[in-house]
C-alpha cells in the first residue's frame, strides 16, 4: 500500500537549492524570483546578479518576442506548459543553449502564482548538430563535385583509370569504354593484364619508378575488346590522402596506335627518299665528274693545237713579213690574237675544273695583307695609273690562303681594270662585323659599274657584261670567286649602278647563308662614310 507523504516547504527549499539541473521561479511578470546553484553555475552569475537582472534580459534579442508570445499562452491558459529550445545570456558575453521546461503554478482561486522553469545546458548537443549538418553540407557538395567531375571525365576523349596499388580498377571512365571497348561494370574489380593482356600493366622497373618519383609516363601495348593490338600512352601519378599514404594510381591512356603507324610509314618512306637521293647523288657525282673530266680533258687537248696554230702563224708574220700587204698583216694578227685569246679561256676553264678537286687548307689569313700585296702587284704592273686604294684593316678570316688570294687577285684586279677610264679611280677594301661574330668583306669602285638588270649573269663562266673591246678578260674571274667561296661555306653577291661603279660583297664560313637585306647591309662608302649597300653611290 502506498502512502503519498507531503513534502515540507523546507524539502521542497533543500530539493530546488541542490538540484542536477538549473531551476528559476519567475513572478507572472517574469521578473526572477529564485534560482538555484546549478543555473548560477550554468549561466556564470551570482545568485544575487540573477535576481537583479529586468525580465527578458537573459533572452537572445532574436528570440524574446517567441518568448514572449509562449509566456503569454501559460498566463491566459491556453496551455498549461510548454517546452522549447533558447540562447541565454552567459556572464563572459557568450550566449548558451538551453533546453527550457515552463509551468505556470496557480492558487486555490486558479490565480497565477509564479512560473517554475527547468533549464538543461545542450550547447555541446548544438555544436554537434552544428558540426553534423557542416559535415553533410561538405559532403553534399562533395558528392556534387565529384560528380561534376566524374561527367567531366566521362566527356574526356582520354582513358582516365583509377586502381589501387594491388592493380584492381575502382574508376572506369566513357573514354575507356570508348577506347578499349569494355564497359564500365566489365573493367572495375579486375587488372588491367587480366582484362588487357600482360603488355597492358606496368613491369617491376616502372613500378618501382613509380613509387620513387610519384608519376611514370611510358608506352604500354593493350589488347581491345575485339582483340585489337593497341599502343597507349600511359601517365601514372600517385594519389595520397592528407597524412600522405598512398590511396590509388590515376592512370591517363592516350591511344596512339595511329600515330606510330604514321611514324613508321614515315620512317620507311624517308629511308626511301635517302636511298634514291643516295642513288641520284652518286649518279649526279659521277655526271659531274665526267663532264669535269671531259672539260679538262677538252682544254688540254685544245693546247697542243693552239700552240701549234700560234707558232705556224708567227713563222709566217716572220717570214711574209714583206711580202703581205696591211690588210693581210692585219687578218695574221687577228687570228694570233684568237689563238692567244682561247689558250687563255682553256687555262682559265683548267683552272675552274681544278677548284672542284682542290683540297683546301685551313688556316688564319689576313686578308687585308692579301689585299695590301695584291695592290703593289698591280702598281708595279701599271706604274702610269694613279688609283687611291684604300685598303682596311679587317679580322683574320679562316680559310685556304692560295684560294683566298685568287678571290682578292680576281676582285681587285676587277676593280682596277674597271676604273681604268676614269682619272679620280677610287677602290676601297674592308670588312663590317655583324651581329652573329661573322664579317661581310667588301670591295667597292667607281668605276664603269653594270647594268643591275644583268647581275645575275655576273658570276657565271665566260659571261661578260661588258665587250672586250670596251675591257679586256676571259670572264672566268668572277665564276672562280663564287666557286671558292662557296666551298668556303659563304656566298658573293654585286650591286652596282651603271656608270658610278660597283660593289662585291661576300661572306666565309657562314652558319646559316641568309641572304642579308640590301637595307640592314652597311658597309664603308668610297668617300669614308657607312652606307647602305643599296644605296652606295660609287
Amino acid at each position: 500500500m502506498t502512502v503519498d507523504v507531503p513534502i515540507s516547504e523546507q524539502q521542497f527549499a533543500s530539493a530546488f537549492k541542490y538540484a542536477a539541473i538549473g531551476l528559476a521561479v519567475l513572478a507572472p511578470d517574469s521578473r526572477l524570483k529564485g534560482v538555484n546553484r546549478a543555473l548560477c553555475d550554468m549561466l556564470g552569475y551570482t545568485r544575487r546578479q540573477l535576481l537583479e537582472f529586468p525580465p527578458y534580459a537573459l533572452v537572445h534579442a532574436d528570440e524574446c518576442h517567441a518568448e514572449l508570445g509562449l509566456r503569454n499562452q501559460l498566463l491566459t491558459g491556453t496551455c498549461g506548459a510548454y517546452e522549447c529550445e533558447r540562447r541565454l545570456l552567459h556572464h563572459n558575453g557568450s550566449h548558451i543553449w538551453v533546453h527550457l521546461t515552463w509551468v505556470l503554478v496557480r492558487d486555490a482561486s486558479a490565480a497565477p502564482l509564479h512560473f517554475f522553469v527547468q533549464l538543461q545546458d545542450i550547447s555541446r548537443r548544438k555544436l554537434a548538430e552544428a558540426a553534423l549538418r557542416e559535415s553533410e553540407e561538405r559532403f553534399r557538395l562533395s558528392n556534387r563535385a565529384l560528380r561534376e567531375q566524374a561527367e567531366l571525365l566521362d566527356q574526356a576523349r582520354d582513358a582516365i583509370v583509377v586502381h589501387e596499388l594491388d592493380r584492381t580498377i575502382r574508376y572506369w571512365n566513357r573514354g575507356a569504354e570508348r577506347m578499349f571497348g569494355f564497359s564500365r561494370e566489365q573493367a572495375q574489380g579486375r587488372t588491367f593484364d587480366s582484362l588487357m593482356g600482360p603488355g597492358s600493366t606496368l613491369g617491376p622497373e616502372a613500378a618501382a619508378e613509380l613509387l620513387k618519383e610519384g608519376e611514370w609516363f611510358g608506352e604500354l601495348e593493350c589488347v581491345d575488346v575485339k582483340g585489337r593490338m593497341l599502343t597507349v600512352e600511359r601517365r601514372c601519378t600517385l594519389r595520397r590522402d592528407g597524412d600522405g599514404r598512398i590511396t590509388s594510381v590515376l592512370a591517363i591512356n592516350t591511344d596512339v596506335t595511329e600515330r606510330r603507324r604514321a611514324e613508321k610509314e614515315i620512317v620507311l618512306l624517308n629511308n626511301l627518299h635517302e636511298q634514291r637521293i643516295r642513288k641520284r647523288t652518286a649518279e649526279l657525282e659521277e655526271s659531274n665528274e665526267d663532264l669535269r673530266d671531259f672539260a679538262y680533258s677538252l682544254a688540254h687537248d685544245l693546247r697542243a693545237p693552239l700552240a701549234s696554230i700560234d707558232g705556224f702563224s708567227a713563222q709566217l708574220e716572220r717570214v711574209l713579213a714583206q711580202l703581205l700587204d696591211d690588210k693581210s698583216r692585219h687578218y695574221l694578227r687577228r687570228v694570233r690574237s684568237g689563238v692567244r685569246l682561247m689558250s687563255d679561256l682553256t687555262d682559265a676553264l683548267l683552272a675552274l675544273a681544278d677548284l672542284s678537286n682542290t683540297q683546301l687548307l685551313h688556316q688564319e689569313v689576313d686578308l687585308s695583307a692579301v689585299a695590301r700585296a695584291v695592290a703593289e702587284r698591280l702598281r708595279e704592273r701599271h706604274p702610269e695609273r694613279e688609283v687611291s686604294l684604300i685598303i682596311g684593316e679587317t679580322a683574320r678570316a679562316q680559310g685556304d690562303i692560295r684560294l683566298l688570294t685568287n678571290v682578292m687577285e680576281n676582285l681587285l684586279g676587277n676593280a682596277w681594270k674597271f676604273t681604268s677610264k676614269r682619272p679620280d679611280a677610287r677602290i676601297v677594301f674592308g670588312a663590317e662585323a655583324r651581329p652573329d661574330g661573322s664579317y661581310v668583306y667588301h670591295v667597292k669602285d667607281n668605276g664603269a659599274g653594270f647594268d643591275p638588270a644583268y647581275g645575275y649573269k655576273l658570276f657565271g663562266p665566260f659571261q661578260r657584261l661588258h665587250t672586250f673591246d670596251e675591257f679586256e678578260g676571259t670572264g672566268i674571274g668572277l665564276a672562280m670567286v663564287r666557286k671558292i667561296v662557296s666551298r668556303h661555306g659563304g656566298r658573293v653577291w654585286a650591286e652596282s649602278v651603271q656608270g658610278e661603279g660597283a660593289c662585291f660583297y661576300f661572306t666565309l664560313n657562314e652558319s646559316s647563308p641568309t641572304r642579308i637585306p640590301r637595307e640592314s647591309a652597311i658597309q664603308p662608302g668610297l668617300n669614308g662614310t657607312a652606307e647602305p649597300a643599296g644605296r652606295a653611290r660609287l
